[in-house]
């Protein structure tokens, strides 16, 4: 008989949850929220500790980025899961940015607008914000 033989596979190399968010530049916490929220699977190491493969690690880079431009998790949830038909997730990525970038200006402008209000004298801040001002300053009754 023809048997095909395997090579033996490398042991999987895993990264502690710990180091992997110093690596991302993000917290533990911070990883098991994306796992919690789908994005991610791990694996579990000795004490019960996450572990990421590389595989997973590039995958969480590029969450971080995403999130690091505005994208919320379920935009970045669809992107991932049209892996594997990169036209489609191109297309995605491309409006889900588009989007981020439309809410991102929208801040700016009420951002600008507010620091307009500052210019000149402080009497001139919107009413919610001078209500909030003198809210702050009245003393509170125990």
């Amino acid at each position: 008989m023809n048997y095909l033989t395997r090579a033996p596979s490398a042991p999987m190399r895993l990264i502690e949850i710990g180091q992997a968010a110093r690596l991302l530049g993000v917290t533990a916490r911070t990883l098991r929220h994306y796992q919690d929220r789908g994005l991610v699977r791990s694996h579990r190491l000795a004490r019960n500790v996450r572990g990421y493969d590389l595989g997973t690690l590039e995958q969480l880079k590029a969450i971080v980025a995403l999130r690091a431009a505005g994208l919320p998790i379920s935009a970045i949830r669809t992107i991932l899961t049209l892996r594997d038909e990169p036209d489609a997730q191109a297309l995605a990525l491309r409006a889900a940015l588009a989007e981020a970038l439309s809410e991102q200006q929208a801040q700016i402008q009420r951002l600008t607008a507010l620091a307009g209000c500052m210019d000149g004298d402080g009497d001139a801040l919107p009413q919610t914000i001078a209500g909030l001002r003198a809210a702050c300053a009245e003393p509170t009754s125990p």
